[in-house]
């Protein structure tokens, strides 16, 4: 009877392993087949996974205060540069107005409910840098609006927009994404150089030959340089490439001046006026004669909100010469104010970058802050004489509409990789 209890209990215990040996061996297959599924369709879930936010939200109040009183300060601004003409509330403001809460309506989504991850999968990134291209070229064709002798608009149903600005965030995700995918390949500054000369002297060429735009293209130079510069580890070779740029623009300028003391032409007219403006003071030196003279009749604290002379002689002085307008009705403290909010911005999106979750959000950052001060700094060298004159808006002032959009929407996506920080930011 002993021996039939211990025969019963051996092949209890025998069909207990062999269950328990079963189970694991299901669980290994089903893990298994769940891993080969995955993997085969990888791609999709992870470009899913990149719509849909996977962490809460949190907003940088800092970052949009100072965000909303630069809107604030160009829609008063617009307003007051464009007094001068007939019904300027239903026309030049109604459609910075419309297209201010548009931007701002578009960044929180933006911001709330997608992930900025989407912009640095290489399909979008790809095909946002190749779209801004094509929008380029666009402008060859009878959708290119001719302006004051340059072609830098598309219209389109009544509707214009100029694609330098698609360019520029089409240059941030790409960027963003090419350099998230070479990783260790970054210390090689080969792969430097072929970045740059793809996703900045490509697209800057194709502006400067096309729509004669050599200021846009410059900044979307600078946008490629400072990217890179963020992600290579070094920084001797950009203290090289710095001083061969330093002896190229010199070399250029002395051919410039030789060419000047042979003939004339649109591109010496500029140089020429831009060393001697009174000489040109009713030509190619009217919109920098008069800036001048309003940056120097603002005084301290200005003549007042919607007493600027100046304005009643520029043309469409709200758009690139808009900064004059500031210090003549506001004065050097109202400049000053403008410059400082613009400071802290910058500041803002810089420390989101340093604390960015990972590569992606931080080289996303780093290309908005690049546009941004770039775009910032070459309209006051303009406006103040520093550098000959060219058509650049002053970021969240000047009128444009596209303009104000895009930058909206870049500000988009600062803001969703800052609700993603894990540090004090979020505390």
């Amino acid at each position: 009877m002993e021996t039939n209890q211990r025969k019963q209990g051996s092949t209890i215990k025998q069909n207990t392993q062999n269950k328990k040996i079963s189970k694991r061996s299901v669980n290994r297959r089903a893990k298994k087949n769940k891993n080969d599924y995955m993997k085969a369709h990888r791609k999709k879930f992870n470009f899913r996974k990149s719509l849909s936010r996977s962490t809460g939200f949190y907003l940088d109040y800092s970052l949009m205060l100072i965000m909303i009183i630069l809107i604030g300060i160009g829609l008063v601004m617009v307003y007051s540069s464009s007094s001068t003409t007939t019904d300027s509330l239903k026309g030049v403001l109604k459609s910075q107005v419309i297209f201010a809460v548009l931007g701002l309506l578009m960044m929180m989504i933006v911001a709330r409910v997608l992930d900025y991850h989407i912009l640095t999968n290489k399909y979008v990134a790809r095909g946002l840098y190749i779209f801004s291209l094509i929008l380029v070229l666009l402008l060859l064709t009878p959708l290119g609006k001719n302006y004051n002798g340059a072609t830098r608009w598309i219209v389109i149903g009544g509707f214009n927009f100029m694609p330098v600005e698609f360019v520029k965030i089409g240059i941030i995700a790409a960027l963003a994404c090419r350099i998230s995918s070479l990783r260790e390949k970054m210390k090689y500054f080969r792969v430097v150089v072929w970045l740059i000369a793809w996703y900045g002297v490509v697209p800057a060429a194709m502006l400067y030959f096309i729509s004669n735009n050599l200021s846009s293209a410059i900044i979307i130079l600078g946008m490629a340089f400072l990217i890179t510069f963020v992600a290579y580890p070094g920084y001797k070779p950009y203290i090289a490439m710095c001083a061969g740029a330093i002896a190229f623009i010199s070399v250029a300028f002395s051919a410039i001046l030789s060419a000047i003391q042979k003939g004339d032409g649109f591109r010496s007219t500029r140089i020429l006026a831009w060393l001697h403006p009174e000489d040109y003071a009713d030509g190619e030196a009217y919109q920098t004669i008069h800036g001048l003279y309003a940056i120097g009749s603002g005084g301290l604290f200005g003549k007042g909100l919607g007493k600027s002379v100046v304005k009643l002689k520029l043309p469409e002085a709200y758009n690139d010469m808009i900064f004059t307008i500031i210090c003549e009705e506001l004065g050097l403290f109202g400049a000053l104010c403008v410059l400082i909010a613009f400071g802290v911005l910058l500041w803002r999106i810089a420390h989101v970058a340093r604390n960015a979750p990972d590569m992606q959000g931080a080289l996303l950052c780093a290309g908005v802050f690049s546009h941004i001060a770039l775009q910032v700094l070459v309209n006051i060298a303009v406006v103040t004489g520093t550098i000959p004159n060219t058509g650049v808006t002053l970021p969240f002032i000047s009128k444009g509409g596209t303009a104000l959009l895009i930058l909206l929407l870049e500000m988009g996506v600062v803001f969703n990789v800052s609700s993603q920080i894990k540090d004090e930011l979020n505390e």
